[in-house]
């Protein structure tokens, strides 16, 4: 996989232990373009890495699962190079080979269905129910309105851009400042959720938006328990603010 390229880097949670670094590939590229509306959300892989003494442990999130929740029926458009990505990503760590690919996560994962129709329960947001922070003619004018928001911006900090070729798309990664409440939530077993980080915030079309915390974190992890479905409502609202900072 020699055209991987390094969109950014950060440490998630400010973890001394957790390292992430944010890549796309030709064939990523190539679903984000041909994916619709929401396939700039394939277009950056988050490859997270946890320390635990000599231990590294390497985690991406599930591009099958994403594609599926995000693109829906348009997921079919981009199967053959999500598929050759697939086959390429144990060459981007050759050491790993024979230690990688082993899925962790969710014991009893959605089915296809719900997963294009996925939404918590019935009074939470799906995917068509996003934090909606702008609406523009032209797409240079709604990234530049992103690029200058940013960098006046208090608690969002932008880790990359990633920009769709040969379509008005670009997906912005920000570390925002309830990562480490995000984490308190969800790292309750010994293996990290670090791949879920950063938050993103797309823009297609003049339209500029953000997955909603109660579609998104859910959505992730669909075997949250009641506890962490109760902490997580407090800490939603307060990520929406951080978020609608850009939008004065």
């Amino acid at each position: 996989m020699n055209d991987v390229e390094i969109l950014g880097k950060y440490r998630p949670v400010d973890d001394s232990s957790r390292y992430m670094f944010i890549i796309t590939t030709k064939h990523l590229k190539k679903a984000a373009r041909n994916g619709g509306d929401y396939g700039l959300f394939l277009g950056a892989l988050h490859l997270a890495l946890d320390m635990k003494g000599d231990m590294v442990y390497l985690s991406v999130p599930n591009i099958d699962y994403w594609g599926n929740i995000y693109l829906r029926d348009d997921f079919e458009k981009v199967g053959k190079a999500i598929g050759e990505f697939k086959a390429d990503l144990p060459r981007l760590l050759p050491k790993l080979r024979g230690k990688f690919m082993r899925p962790f996560g969710a014991t009893e994962p959605l089915t296809l269905e719900k997963l294009k129709t996925y939404r918590h329960s019935g009074r939470y947001p799906s995917r068509d129910e996003m934090i909606e922070l702008g609406q523009f003619e032209q797409h240079s004018d709604a990234v530049k309105f992103v690029e200058e928001s940013l960098k006046s911006s208090e608690g969002l900090e932008k880790l990359y851009r990633f920009d769709v070729m040969r379509k008005d798309a670009t997906l912005f990664g920000v570390q925002i400042p309830q990562e480490s409440e995000i984490a308190e939530i969800l790292d309750q077993e010994e293996r990290k959720k670090t791949s879920f980080y950063p938050w993103q915030i797309a823009v297609v079309n003049g339209r500029v938006f953000s997955p909603a915390p109660l579609f998104q974190i859910p959505a992730g992890f669909p075997d949250m328990t009641r506890w962490q479905i109760i902490k997580l409502k407090k800490l939603a609202k307060r990520i929406e603010i951080s978020v609608l900072e850009l939008a004065g």
